[in-house]
């Protein structure tokens, strides 16, 4: 027996190795690197006009002696936003509008396209899965939800992270905020995990992945911070506003793949499509199921039945 045939067989024969090979694999043949993608493109297409609007409502409500430091103050708050990029703020009606079109815009371009990479993970068939009414409609809800509760964590996560609020939390102050923060992400991911998904599920059944994924996006959010306060600044005097791009890019495309394999996680488990065979594929149950699910899943009508058969 060979180092591939001894490898194959000790993940198959441990449930934690089998349930990890399965997802990674899983993940590649489900191409979930270019759904991910695509997340991550509506999600960067949202952050500029969310931006704009947030500059326009704060140059309106607040004084100009008071501006600029309650936007400085509030941008380092924010992981993502680099404070030094905005000079002066102004009000405009006009930016205003477009940017909460924009923002409505790409934010459903965001929900739509994760609830369809999510059925993807599922293998639900075509012919189940909503309609465009119906995901729009969706879509707002997730907004006016899920969306919500984003914003809300990376305030927290920012208040608790940055001194520039003025206010000293203190050791504990700061371990309470970090933990109230990493369970509001959780708690956001399992939510998620059952809203954008057409199948029925249970909290259980999307446990794992939400707990995987939103431990994720806890450490994510405080890298970004990281990144922000201590490397970002001396990395513009040589990049230039392409820093925080850049940033801005990798932040949301790894979170978008952290995403999908939590997701992916989910499916594994609760459907026990583990171990996969690594050698000669397919050897096992789970590699049948799988086959079976990716063929059920290009059906495009009720009445339409496939039906798989392995050569021997």
């Amino acid at each position: 027996m060979g180092i591939k045939e001894k490898v194959d067989r000790s993940q198959q024969q441990s449930a934690t190795a089998g349930v990890a090979v399965a997802t990674f694999k899983k993940f590649s043949e489900d191409r979930s690197s270019n759904l991910a993608s695509m997340i991550a493109f509506w999600g960067i297409f949202s952050i500029f006009p969310l931006f704009m609007v947030l500059v326009t409502v704060l140059a309106w409500v607040l004084p100009a002696s008071d501006r600029q430091s309650v936007f400085g103050d509030v941008a380092k708050m924010l992981p993502l936003l680099d404070p030094s990029t905005v000079s002066g703020l102004t009000g405009s009606v006009l930016a205003l509008v477009l940017g909460l079109l924009t923002a409505l815009w790409s934010g459903l371009g965001v929900v739509r396209t994760t609830q369809f990479a999510f059925d993807s993970v599922w293998e639900i068939p075509y012919h189940e899965r909503p309609g465009m009414v119906q995901q729009s409609l969706r879509s707002v809800w997730v907004l006016a939800t899920i969306g919500v509760g984003l914003v809300l964590t990376t305030l927290i996560s920012g208040f608790v992270v940055t001194s520039a609020n003025g206010v000293h939390l203190g050791a504990f102050g700061r371990v309470g905020g970090y933990v109230l923060a990493a369970a509001l992400d959780v708690g956001i991911f399992l939510a998620a995990f059952r809203i954008l998904t057409t199948r029925s599920m249970s909290a259980r059944d999307v446990l794992p992945g939400a707990l995987l994924s939103g431990v994720a996006f806890f450490v994510l959010q405080q890298l970004s911070a990281l990144i922000i306060s201590h490397y970002l600044q001396k990395a513009q005097s040589t990049y230039g506003h392409f820093a925080t791009v850049i940033t801005i890019l990798w932040w949301f495309y790894l979170q978008a793949q952290i995403t999908l394999l939590g997701a992916q996680l989910n499916v594994v488990l609760s459907e026990r499509l583990y171990p996969r065979s690594l050698v000669n594929p397919p050897q096992t149950p789970a590699d049948h199921r799988v086959l079976e699910a990716y063929a059920s899943e290009r059906t495009y009508h009720p009445r339409q039945r496939v039906t798989t058969q392995m050569e021997q």
